[in-house]
Parts: structure tokens; C-alpha cells; sequence
């Protein structure tokens, strides 16, 4: 098992691509410390993650600094010390720039960025002082290209890409790596109606390269190699799991379809 013993703290692990996460870690011999906002689903979670291994659930809202330290203490007080920082917590509020609130501004922001910075930073001065530690930021292919009317969305992955950058370059010096994986089509139970459209689950694999939508184990794989020894010497590096959207941008321009050896 590539993370026994280690202990993981996942944010926004109540479903999703944060619970095949957690699925995952736990399924690799981790101590796993489900989290989310809501506390049914955060218990709900953890009692499936248990089935697999260790695990514990803890209600924690990331926006709020007393939930945060409540959340790193809890993994303290359970398994000891904390090894890896899942940062997947997130919430898209959709909408065009020019009618959005702020308040619809900000919720994608607190929860996103401001989330990441305020575990992260809490985490991490246990990191440094046992000199050791692995943070996963989840990130998205819309934070190295727009995704319109998705409100701040965007602007919140670009932010974390950088963040992930930024935390791998000054806690470098005591032993801390800090990635971020960036998902492109994920089919989750978020993203479940949009999905069960014929048309729409048709035209999106055809925008991508390998033909297909992904899935939150195809997430939770990369975030695996992430925390294990296998990526010990990988750090600020951003991985696209996306089947190769980012780099198929071309395959939805007109004039770009290339057949009998002639470009059209």
C-alpha cells in the first residue's frame, strides 16, 4: 500500500471527486479525515470511506478559520499527525460577469482560494515542523482556459494553480511538495443531469481527445501518485487529467478537421 500509516485530511470529500479521493487513499493503507460543510453528508462519507480502511468525519465550513483549526486538531488528536492536504473543497456560483453580485463573486472565492490558503496554511505549520508533507490542491483545466458564465470560477483555479506554485516554492525548504491536478469532463453526481443529456455527453466527448468523459477514480489516481513516494521529487507541477480537452482546443475550430491528407 503506497500511503500506509499516512494520514489525509480532504476538504469537500462528502461526494463527489473529494469522496472517490478519499475512497482511494483509504484503499492505499491512509488515515483519511473525510470533510465537507454539511455534517449528514460529511458522517454519511466517512462511514463509506471506513469500509475501505481508516477514516473519521469532521464538519468543517473552510471559509471560517475556528472550523479549519477545529478540523486540523481533530486529525491531530485522532491519528497523531497530519501527512497529506487534499484542498478540493469548491462551489461555482454561475452566472455572466455583467449581472453577477458580490456575493456570488465572493462564495466561489471564500470557498475556493481563500479556503485552500486558510488549510493550507494551518496545515502546513505542522508540515514544516515535522519537516514533511504533501498538499493537492484540485484545480481544473478552466483555471489555463475561461470557462464562461461560471461567475469567479475560472479566476479562483487560475489563482490556485498559482498558489500551488507559490506554496511549493517557500515550504520547499522543509520537505514539502505541493501539486495541483487540473480535471477537464469529470462525471460526478454534480454534474449527473447535465450528463444524462444524449447530446450534450455526445458532443463533449467529441471535444475531447480520448473520446470519453472522465470519472472522479481517474482523479483520484493522479491524487494517489501525488501523496506517495512514487512523486517525491515532484513538486509545483500541475497535472491535466482532462483526456486531452486542453490540448484538443483546436478540434472545435471551424477549419481545422483534417481528412484524405488535406486540411479543411
Amino acid at each position: 500500500m503506497r500511503l500506509q500509516g499516512q494520514t489525509a485530511i480532504i476538504t469537500g470529500s462528502g461526494r463527489g471527486i473529494g469522496q472517490d479521493i478519499a475512497l482511494a487513499f483509504a484503499k492505499e493503507g491512509a488515515n483519511v479525515v473525510v470533510s465537507d460543510i454539511d455534517p449528514v453528508t460529511t458522517l454519511h462519507s466517512a462511514e463509506l470511506v471506513a469500509r475501505s480502511g481508516h477514516a473519521t468525519g469532521c464538519q468543517a465550513d473552510v471559509t471560517q478559520r475556528k472550523d479549519v483549526e477545529h478540523l486540523v486538531q481533530h486529525a491531530l488528536d485522532t491519528y497523531g499527525r497530519v501527512d497529506i492536504l487534499v484542498n478540493n473543497a469548491m462551489r461555482i456560483v454561475p452566472g455572466r460577469l455583467e449581472e453577477l453580485s458580490d456575493e456570488a463573486w465572493d462564495a466561489t472565492i471564500n470557498i475556493g482560494l481563500k479556503g485552500s490558503f486558510l488549510m493550507s496554511q494551518t496545515v502546513g505549520k505542522h508540515m514544516i515542523a515535522q519537516k514533511s508533507g504533501c498538499i493537492i490542491n484540485v484545480a481544473s483545466i478552466a483555471g489555463l482556459s475561461p470557462y464562461n458564465f461560471a461567475g469567479s470560477y475560472s479566476s479562483v483555479k487560475a489563482g490556485i494553480i498559482m498558489f500551488t506554485k507559490q506554496i511549493a516554492l517557500e515550504w520547499g525548504q522543509y520537505g514539502i511538495r505541493c501539486n495541483a491536478i487540473a480535471p477537464g469532463f469529470i462525471h460526478t453526481p454534480g454534474t449527473e443531469g447535465m450528463y444524462s443529456n444524449a447530446e450534450i455527453k455526445k458532443g463533449r466527448e467529441a471535444f475531447t481527445p480520448l473520446g470519453r468523459i472522465g470519472t472522479g477514480d481517474d482523479v483520484a489516481r493522479i491524487a494517489v501518485f501525488l501523496a506517495s513516494e512514487e512523486a517525491s521529487y515532484t513538486t509545483g507541477s500541475v497535472i491535466e487529467t482532462d483526456g486531452g480537452q486542453n490540448v484538443g482546443l483546436y478540434m472545435a475550430v471551424p477549419g481545422r478537421s483534417f481528412s484524405g491528407g488535406a486540411l479543411k
